[in-house]
């Protein structure tokens, strides 16, 4: 965390927005290495004929981001959201991944 150096609040919030930018880059490019293994992992999906979704997979993931979220002091229900969101998209792409390799059969 940025600590308020009791100097000009517009220094101050300048510091502190700079520090915000470069959370949010970070937050990017992990979002697009997370992106590049669920890719990995819908080219593995459609090669095998499995299924796009793993509930139980996502049931233990919920719970792990619920945990994660409290030791970051972040609330769960935004982690949720987030994480349903990200979820959502890779399940997207592995449906696409399927329809890419002409493999329909394995679809929940």
């Amino acid at each position: 965390m940025i600590a308020r150096t009791g100097g000009e609040p517009a220094a101050d919030l300048t510091r502190l927005r700079q520090g915000i930018d470069d959370v949010d880059a970070r937050l990017i490019a992990l979002l697009g290495e997370r992106f590049g293994l669920t890719r990995e992992v819908g080219r593995l999906k459609a090669a095998h004929g499995l299924a796009s979704r793993d509930p139980s997979r996502e049931a233990s993931q919920h719970a792990r981001w619920s945990t994660l979220a409290a030791e970051a002091d972040v609330d769960p229900a935004l982690v949720r959201d987030v994480f349903d969101l990200v979820l959502a998209r890779s399940v997207a792409e592995h449906e696409a991944a399927k329809t890419a390799s002409g493999d329909d059969a394995a679809r929940p």
